[in-house]
């Protein structure tokens, strides 16, 4: 029987052609197990990758679109795909085969998984480059402040003559916000 794959990390992201292609490439649309869920968080931990688990056996066939569908740590990948081998189901990765329980799924096991994690970690580098270069340029990271300046300098000249809840109710934000901004006085 075949069992199809597929996860996309978003929930902005669209998982209908991974399930196409699954299906193109003969799973049957009632064995795909489809998910929006991050590829950092570990297989174990997603849900409908443990109920594939829970339905797939020996004999079976998993098909992904890609190996990072799987996970994208060396570990996690290696101990899914081996798991797997293990229990007489063959992994299909499309555009690269079949890896199966013998010495040379086992060498594409690991060139695979390694270089998985390359890519992951050329991205967050890539990441943080950029993010490096658009606060050398003045971009300022994280969220807008809630409050103007002036509402802020209202505020340390207020605290203290009146209550932090009080400050908070006026200004629409939360009493910690408040008190950050006090403490910062």
């Amino acid at each position: 029987m075949k069992y199809g794959y597929c996860r996309v990390s978003t929930v902005g992201q669209d998982l209908k052609e991974q399930e196409d292609a699954l299906m193109a490439l003969g799973v049957p649309k009632a064995n795909i197990f489809k998910e929006k869920i991050s590829g950092v968080i570990r297989s174990d931990d997603r849900p409908q990758f443990g109920k594939l688990l829970k339905k797939i056996q020996a004999g079976d066939e998993l098909v992904v679109m890609k190996l990072d569908r799987l996970g994208r740590s060396t570990l996690d990948i290696l101990t899914v795909i081996q798991n797997l081998r293990g229990q007489g189901i063959a992994i299909t990765i499309e555009g690269v085969g079949t890896i199966r329980d013998d010495m040379m799924g086992s060498l594409t096991m690991n060139l695979l998984a390694s270089f998985a994690e390359f890519e992951r970690a050329l991205i967050i580098d890539r990441t943080q480059s950029g993010r490096k270069r658009a606060m050398a340029n003045g971009v300022r990271m994280g969220r807008k402040e809630k409050l103007s300046p002036q509402a802020q300098n209202a505020i340390k000249r207020r605290y203290g003559s009146e209550t932090g809840k009080a400050l908070a109710n006026e200004y629409g934000v939360g009493l910690r916000t408040i008190q950050r901004i006090a403490s910062a006085a």
